[in-house]
């Protein structure tokens, strides 16, 4: 009896076709929450402030109306005067560049060909990455510090953690993904280690393991991680000289940043930021810390979050959101309207002690943040847009090669006009659980 045919998938394998809909999906977490709080300039927002010259400059009160005494005998007092000075800040430049194939942009211009045109997902994507960039900058110190090296393996394989240079702040490549240029300093940034691609991450709790390109000898523990380029990288001394001032340096944290716009907080001590750092119970932060941190804030500034809640927000990360929600779980019903309200981007707030606060997954682990809006301001000498001189056009022939680039760059900062407008909470230890984008 002959053996039965048997007619598997492989031999219909020239008849099948792909069937592809036209559908195309981002999976990646692309939400920039701080960004879209300080963009939009309005009432109750942040000022604008203009830059030309040597910078922007403005004035600061820094003394109180003193002077004044009650005498029985109607002798008047010495003549005072509260004191003044000017602070200032500077704009740093960041930029995105794509390169493109020239054969690319024939190869994808058809829906048939490609779910979209190569130009397309260039433009979009450039708006993304320079949307995020700007989101960990303003998170950051202001320094440029991605995370501190742990582990040195060899020298192509290192263990980082605390982003931004901030012990326990979060997850090691929070700041960092496959594919950036990075460059390793020593702990002061004063050495240059070398500079590489990160082929791979590999996440581990609170740490994550970096797989470089590129050989780099003398890593040890406590090194930093900044982004670079082939010719310099992203380290300032300095905290917001040359990097973007973060809410990091602006709330001063852990005293260590002391000096903002060239006012220094140890000889004004007006001038700096509200810092509590000894929670009643670092493992459950409450709305009476909030309310706390809302009077330290009000009496030193004077900035009132009790009578204008709309001028102010609370920022922390959705682990500290959690345990923030569960101290209160009994006291409110988490969908009414009074408790939940809408901000922009489109992102939701909560109702903490009558402040709007709102979740970012690149605001430091175990950090409540209360911003005052109006105190914040942009200098905008170049908002982001792509880098063309005198109508030259967006796309730049690549010497030698059938290809293009284009770059993408921004000329600003983020200045604190009263920086004593604005506290932290720290010193918590229950946000353990990251829901980030870190995979």
């Amino acid at each position: 009896m002959p053996a039965p045919t048997v007619i598997t998938d492989a031999d219909l394998s020239g008849l099948l076709k792909n069937l592809y809909n036209n559908y195309r999906q981002k999976v990646q977490n692309l939400v920039t929450p701080l960004f879209a709080q300080l963009q939009t300039a309005k009432a109750g927002g942040p000022k604008n402030l203009r830059w030309g010259g040597n910078g922007a400059f403005w004035d600061v009160v820094t003394g109180r109306p003193a002077g004044g005494t009650i005498s029985a005998s109607g002798y008047f007092p010495p003549d005072t005067f509260a004191q003044e000075k000017q602070a200032s800040v500077g704009v740093a430049r960041a930029y995105v560049t794509r390169q493109i194939d020239g054969l690319a942009f024939l190869g994808t211009k058809s829906k048939e060909a490609a779910f979209e045109t190569i130009a397309q997902k260039t433009m979009q994507e450039i708006r993304e990455a320079s949307s995020l960039l700007m989101e960990g900058a303003l998170n950051g110190a202001g320094q440029g510090v991605l995370a501190t090296v742990g582990t040195v393996t060899d020298t192509v394989t290192i263990i980082v953690s605390n982003p931004y240079g901030v012990t326990g702040a979060g997850q090691g490549s929070l700041l960092i993904s496959g594919g950036d240029y990075i460059a390793v300093r020593n702990s002061t940034g004063a050495t240059l280690r070398g500079k590489s691609n990160v082929a791979s991450i590999a996440v581990s709790g609170t740490n994550s393991t970096l797989s470089l390109t590129t050989s780099i000898a003398g890593m040890v523990a406590a090194d930093i991680i900044v982004k670079a380029t082939t010719t310099d990288d992203a380290f300032a001394a300095t905290a917001g000289v040359s990097q973007i001032n973060g809410l990091i340096n602006i709330t001063d944290r852990g005293g260590a940043y002391g000096t903002l716009h060239g006012l220094a907080a140890s000889t004004y001590p007006i001038w700096d930021a509200v810092q509590l750092t000894s929670p009643p119970d670092p493992t459950q932060p409450t709305e009476s810390d909030v309310w706390t941190l809302m009077q330290r804030v009000k009496g030193l500034s004077g900035k009132d979050p009790f009578t204008r809640p709309n001028e102010f927000l609370l920022m922390m990360t959705p682990g500290m959101s959690k345990v923030l929600m569960e101290s209160m779980v009994g006291q409110r019903r988490f969908d009414s309207a009074d408790f939940a309200k809408e901000i922009k981007g489109g992102y939701r707030a909560v109702n903490i002690a009558g402040i709007a606060a709102f979740e970012n997954y690149y605001c430091p682990a175990n950090t409540i943040y209360l911003l005052h809006l109006p105190s914040l301001a942009w200098v905008d000498a170049k908002d982001w847009g792509f880098v063309e001189f005198d109508g030259s056009g967006q796309w730049r022939w690549i010497a030698g090669r059938d290809a293009f680039e284009t770059t993408y760059g921004y000329y600003g900062n983020l200045a604190a006009l009263a920086r004593n407008a604005h506290g932290s909470y720290t010193g918590y230890t229950c946000d353990t659980t990251f829901y980030s984008h870190v995979a």
